[in-house]
């Protein structure tokens, strides 16, 4: 039979079609009630501005473009911790952080630090993974808190947890001389999410008090949603040389029922060895889901000597179409960053999260990768609203 070739300039239109209708379709999930699904602050990608999608790669499958479980070169994690915390890493800082943990009341005496920074806080996440060849399972856990106002008592803190199992599938696609890969997986979840301000009693966490803590305020009850659900993450990038062009949808998920109570009712049900029953719940909600593009360039300087990159990366481009007000729009969401590696085992970075600086480097030595990074992320609308600083570390074995 013969076999009629299509266009090139027609397979570019029906695959930005194609993309154009996942992501107005995934934008209209969030409509109803929604959470974020927490993703680490990973140093490599928050020394790099923040980016994800622009990544390539195995490793940085489970988090960014589910593409990368193409990769040809797989990856094996038999351990990585992720820590962070959301304080500026300046000497008067770190000595109020010392006295504040040896101080009987640890929350009341860094509670000075929150308006310089917008509130304190951190998060960490460990898990276990393989991505690549074609594949990708793993498991993570991730939690998230930060507490922000102008002290305690008074203090908003919002505070999420979620454990994840991933099962992805990636396939590579020879396409007129260069590699398109797709990318995607099932996520079984389960969330825990603050929904409402928690307002923390500093009189109860006196020696008196036997360490313990309160909160919400009457009126004004504190209170916690939590439930299992199934998420969907999609992505697909296109290998042209040194260039690399990438897009992901994560966090699609169908509705899903949560329970709501006190954080006493959560730890009681969890002490008697099973979480709250949502199932026949009538509240429900989806995760809030996430669109970006990015672009990596790897240039082949003196490769095994010195390796450099360059990512660009657009989070919620649907937002900035929506909202265009000229290229400043496009600018308030952009993401960018540079890398340098060294004898394969010493890297440098840097980036730009919407406007403000970030850096980084990294040591592998044989299966130990360690990362470590200080950023500055915006909270607000616009850059330079509410900027928050934090450091991140990152500890991995991996093959």
């Amino acid at each position: 039979m013969k076999r009629t070739a299509i266009p090139m300039r027609s397979c570019w239109m029906r695959a930005a079609s194609v993309c154009f209708a996942l992501i107005l379709s995934v934008e209209t999930l969030a409509a109803q009630q929604s959470y974020s699904s927490p993703a680490p602050k990973d140093a490599i990608s928050m020394a790099l501005g923040g980016i994800s999608t622009a990544l390539p790669g195995a490793e940085s499958s489970f988090f960014g473009n589910p593409a990368g479980f193409a990769a040809p070169k797989a990856s094996l994690t038999l351990v990585s911790a992720d820590a962070w915390a959301y304080i500026k890493p300046t000497s008067p800082n770190i000595a109020a952080l010392a006295d504040a943990a040896r101080s009987s009341n640890p929350l009341s005496a860094a509670a000075g630090l929150m308006p310089g920074n917008g509130g304190i806080g951190g998060g960490a996440s460990v898990g276990i993974g393989y991505a690549g060849k074609g594949l990708g399972l793993g498991i993570f856990a991730t939690t998230d808190d930060f507490a922000a106002g102008s002290g305690i008592p008074g203090a908003v803190l919002d505070s999420v947890t979620e454990i994840d199992a991933v099962i992805g599938l990636g396939v590579p696609v020879k396409l007129f001389g260069s590699t398109l890969s797709i990318g995607g997986d099932i996520r079984p979840f389960y969330l825990v999410s603050g929904t409402e301000p928690y307002a923390v009693a500093v009189d109860s966490l006196s020696p008196g008090g036997a360490g313990s803590y309160q909160t919400g305020l009457p009126g004004n009850p504190s209170v916690i949603d939590a439930g299992f659900g199934l998420a969907m993450d999609l992505g697909a990038s296109l290998q042209l040389g040194s260039l690399g062009i990438g897009i992901s949808a994560r966090d699609i998920s169908p509705s899903f029922p949560i329970w709501t109570g006190t954080f006493q009712q959560f730890f009681g049900s969890l002490a008697n060895g099973s979480p709250p029953n949502a199932i026949n719940s009538s509240n429900t909600a989806v995760l809030k889901p996430d669109v970006s593009v990015g672009m990596s360039w790897k240039p082949r300087l003196v490769p095994g000597f010195i390796d450099p990159a360059l990512y660009l990366e657009l989070q919620d481009p649907v937002w900035v179409v929506q909202n265009w007000e000229g290229i400043g729009s496009a600018l308030d969401l952009l993401h960018a960053g540079v890398e340098l590696k060294l004898l394969n085992f010493i890297t440098l970075r840097g980036g730009i999260n919407r406007g403000w600086l970030s850096a980084g480097a990294g040591l592998r030595l044989l299966f130990v990768d360690v990362n470590a990074a200080v950023f500055t992320e915006e909270l607000g609308a616009l850059p330079g609203n509410n900027p928050r600083t934090g450091v991140a570390l990152q500890a991995a074995i991996r093959f």
